[in-house]
């Protein structure tokens, strides 16, 4: 396929630079997620690309000359920081790793664990090698970022879902001190991968309001999310996204008080809520619906949903970022993710309340 950029007149980073300096961009900044689903679009399977670190950089310098996305990644996801300590993931050879064996079954095994070593344990030094040659390759125009489970994705990860949010009632000190266990990972991480220049990036979806409720958000999720928020500021120098699925309204003002740059809002909440919630204290990422819409939708239905965000956040006062509300799934098309970015090279074009 030919490459895409030509019809970008900045690149990622000089775009970043002239919209947080108050400066006329050329577009608006676009960045669906679509990470390991790219790996069809370079011949191979998603087994494959999970455990080679040349086709992991492959693969997102691809999806950057493809499509022109404003960032560009990859990292340990979900579960790899989990797998790392011992959690036993299965991979299908063209969909995404799943748990397969939680590695804490009884209470005590938790005596077992050790935190994660990035350069040693699981995967992850797959994802450092890959960091550094994306990094190499494309790091002069667009930001890189690796992107990994936060603490409570992770220690749900390590004990399996449901029998953690049981824990979470039940027993709770054994909790907080799995959590700790995870955040030791998660810091190992950050470290490491802010020592190759890359900025860390942090998904929380077991921390859902579908899936917990506001007081154990705040008991079990909050703490934990700001203190990797406070050292990726310290390591990095500037705070990271935080991707939560599902449902967050009830508690978007705790969500900004970990202090992180941008908050990526799945398409079940309103953007126009959030941004009048917390819009003057974080910027907003998303939320075009990605199965139906972006996965299974026309032209004309990826343009008009893109365009309904861009009108609902364009103007957000810490800024805003289109995107798609979660990953988009395997069945995805080049040709559906393409429209996507033009809808943003369309309606996105500055000055951008001309064009909505």
């Amino acid at each position: 396929m030919e490459n895409l950029l030509y019809k970008d007149e900045m690149t990622p980073k000089e775009r970043e630079t002239a919209i947080s300096s108050g400066k006329m961009a050329d577009r608006i900044q676009c960045c669906p997620f679509v990470g390991e689903v790219g790996a069809k679009f370079i011949g191979v399977k998603i087994s494959e690309l999970c455990h080679d670190y040349k086709l992991l950089a492959k693969n997102e310098i691809n999806l950057y000359r493809t499509f022109g996305f404003d960032s560009a990644g990859g990292g340990p996801n979900l579960f790899g920081i989990a797998e790392a300590m011992g959690t036993v993931l299965a991979y299908p050879d063209d969909d995404m790793p799943y748990v397969d064996i939680p590695v804490v079954k009884e209470y005590d095994d938790i005596d077992k664990l050790k935190p994660a070593d990035p350069h040693k344990d699981g995967r992850l030094p797959l994802f450092l090698e890959a960091a550094k040659i994306i990094n190499q390759e494309i790091g002069r125009e667009v930001d890189i970022s690796s992107d990994f489970g936060g603490p409570f994705t992770t220690a749900a990860s390590l004990r399996g879902v449901d029998v953690f949010l049981r824990d979470t009632l039940r027993n709770p000190e054994w909790v907080h001190k799995l959590l700790n266990i995870a955040t030791e990972s998660i810091f190992n991480y950050i470290d490491a991968v802010c020592d190759i220049g890359v900025k860390p990036c942090i998904s929380e979806p077991v921390a859902s309001l579908t899936v917990i409720s506001p007081r154990q958000f705040r008991t079990f999720v909050k703490p934990y999310l700001k203190r990797c928020v406070d050292r990726i500021v310290e390591k990095f120098g500037s705070a990271p996204t935080i991707h939560i699925c599902g449902n967050t309204k009830g508690v978007w003002q705790d969500i900004a008080d970990t202090g992180i740059q941008m908050f990526s809002v799945d398409n079940v909440v309103d953007l126009e809520e959030v941004k009048r919630s917390i819009g003057d204290r974080v910027g907003l990422m998303g939320n075009v619906e990605p199965i139906e819409i972006v996965c299974n939708g026309t032209k004309d239905e990826i343009f008009q949903e893109a365009r309904k965000c861009i009108r609902k956040a364009y103007d957000n006062p810490k800024g805003f970022v289109l995107s798609t509300g979660c990953k988009v799934p395997m069945a995805t098309s080049r040709e559906n993710i393409e429209f996507l970015m033009d809808a943003a090279r369309t309606y996105g074009k500055y000055p951008i309340e001309d064009n909505i």
